[in-house]
């Protein structure tokens, strides 16, 4: 039996069985990856949790820093790592003065899934502003859903799920949630999103993507 839960538009529907819950973000690495520079100085990957892109950035980069606001994150990325010496795992707010980042020194910045967990404008402009001339912001996120546009995409994002999920099963990579993960709803809407790239990162290009997803590439003009 498989259970049903509402949308924030009203609408029912289904709740995949655990069995076939894969990771959405995870998805997405191989499609930001190829918005990058093949090789790089420095990454800095905001929101790291467990270190999976944090650690593909560092076969491709000199050094990377990887930042999350969650102890146990930053815990176990460092014990799936082991003693590599291209990523510095940090524990800190991006948005604090007491990380050691320095503004314009990254060739490459990413965010997946955590710019909604921060205040949309300062978050978007710190991001910006730790990106070198030339460099490279991308952005994996999560958006509130609220027009029939979004509605439009979910009726489509609902079979691939569960088809992807079970494409995952048959190969024996199926996930489930992680619990120490820090979950919370996004409150930004596209049209947020779009307003807020047009003012801070003008040029970005801002796209809706399937998964309950969006993305954004920016990169700063060079000096």
């Amino acid at each position: 039996m498989v259970a049903a839960v509402p949308t924030i538009l009203g609408v029912w529907k289904p709740r995949l069985p655990a069995a076939l819950w894969w990771d959405h973000n995870a998805h997405y690495h191989p499609w930001l990856l190829r918005r990058l520079p093949a090789r790089s100085h420095r990454a800095l990957d905001v929101g790291c949790g467990a270190g999976a892109l944090a650690r593909r950035l560092a076969a491709r980069a000199d050094r990377v820093d990887a930042v999350d606001a969650a102890p146990v994150m930053i815990e176990r990325a460092r014990a799936a790592s082991g003693p590599t010496t291209a990523v510095r795992w940090l524990v800190g707010d991006v948005l604090a003065d007491d990380l050691p980042l320095q503004a314009g020194a990254y060739d490459v910045v990413t965010a997946v899934a955590s710019l909604h967990h921060m205040p949309l404008r300062p978050a978007l402009s710190r991001l910006a502003d730790l990106v070198r001339p030339g460099g490279t912001l991308a952005v994996v996120g999560l958006y509130r859903q609220t027009t029939l546009a979004d509605r439009a995409v979910e009726v489509l994002a609902l079979p691939a799920n569960a088809a992807v999920g079970a494409v995952h099963l048959s190969r024996g990579r199926g996930r489930l949630a992680d619990e120490d993960m820090p979950v919370q709803d996004a409150t930004t809407t596209l049209a947020d999103l779009r307003a807020a790239a047009a003012d801070v990162v003008p040029g970005a290009r801002l796209r809706r993507r399937l998964f309950w997803r969006y993305t954004l590439v920016w990169r700063r003009p060079a000096a």
